[in-house]
Parts: structure tokens; C-alpha cells; sequence
């Protein structure tokens, strides 16, 4: 029978191989570069010093928000600021003094568990640690190192009386520190 007998199809059809494509490497979206920076920021020893001063029902919200706002993370400069009573001025204030970690997608600024520990953190402090903080934050780097020094002088001679441990384990974040 002919290829035409047979409704004109060639009985060698050559079957398209599908074409191989070179192997890429996955391309990490700037978003995604910005959450996963958010991951590596949580390990901090400064930032899981913070967790254990957060209260209960803060943990509780840290580790699943959805009951409070209807979703996971990230979450909006407005959801912080239900979550932790703080106005969005002052959320806003304090994510673009670098004090609240949050990475941004167009305009909006988006906060990980990071920002919401942070976030609970400020909310707990007094009115004299906030203005404490505000200082450090204005204060140019050759003055905060000055601050710094003192501080950790100040610190070794309140850790005299204290056990090693203890003493190692408030001292976590000052070591992380001069590792950089």
C-alpha cells in the first residue's frame, strides 16, 4: 500500500526527538535572595538572644501568625503593626532605620519572622531603651564603637560573679560580633 493509500502518511515518520536543553542553574529571584537572607539572619545569636524575652503569646504568634492575620509569612507594615500594637509610622520608622529586618517587593515592605521578633522586641522595651536605640542608630560609626567598648567593659565586670555558662551564653552575641 502506498503512503497515499494510507491517508497520505509516510510510514517512516521520523519521530521529533525532543530537543535537549542544557542544564541551568536555578535562578534566585531577588525576592527570594532577600527572604532567604531573612533565614540567615534568624540563626544570628543577637536575633535568637531576643526569643527568650519575647512573652508567651508573642512565641505563639511568631511561630504561626495565620491565627492572628489569616496567613503565613511574609507579612504587610500593617499586619506588624496589629500584631504588636505599634502604629505603621512607627513600624515604617524603625524598618527603614534597619532595626526591623523586612525586605521589600515594589513599595511594599514585607517582614519574616525576623521583623516580627525585632518588632515584638521594640514593642517590649521602655520608652528610655527606645530613645537608647534611637541614639545608636544616628551616632556615626567611630562613636558607636566607642559606645560599644564601653558597654562591653561595663558587661565583663557585671559577668565577674556570674557561672561560665551563663556568662557564655550572654556574651553569645558579642562573640558573633567580632567574628565578622
Amino acid at each position: 500500500m502506498s503512503d497515499v493509500a494510507r491517508g497520505g502518511q509516510n510510514s517512516a515518520v521520523k519521530q521529533s526527538a525532543p530537543r535537549r536543553r542544557g542544564m541551568r542553574s536555578a535562578e534566585v529571584s531577588p525576592e527570594l535572595r532577600e527572604r532567604l537572607d531573612q533565614a540567615r539572619v534568624l540563626r544570628d545569636p543577637r536575633v535568637r538572644a531576643l526569643w527568650p524575652r519575647l512573652k508567651r503569646r508573642q512565641q505563639q504568634v511568631v511561630l504561626d501568625p495565620s491565627v492572628a492575620v489569616g496567613h503565613r509569612y511574609p507579612l504587610s507594615s500593617g499586619e506588624i503593626a496589629q500584631l504588636t500594637g505599634m502604629s505603621e509610622r512607627q513600624v515604617r520608622y524603625w524598618a527603614d532605620h534597619g532595626l526591623i529586618a523586612h525586605w521589600r517587593k515594589g513599595r511594599r515592605r514585607l517582614f519574616e519572622t525576623v521583623g516580627l521578633i525585632t518588632a515584638f522586641s521594640i514593642t517590649n522595651a521602655s520608652q528610655h531603651e527606645l530613645q537608647f536605640y534611637r541614639g545608636l542608630m544616628e551616632d556615626p560609626v567611630v562613636k558607636l564603637a566607642a559606645k560599644v567598648g564601653i558597654l562591653t567593659s561595663l558587661l565583663a565586670s557585671r559577668l565577674e560573679g556570674i557561672e561560665t555558662s551563663e556568662a557564655e551564653e550572654l556574651t553569645a552575641p558579642l562573640d558573633e560580633l567580632t567574628r565578622r
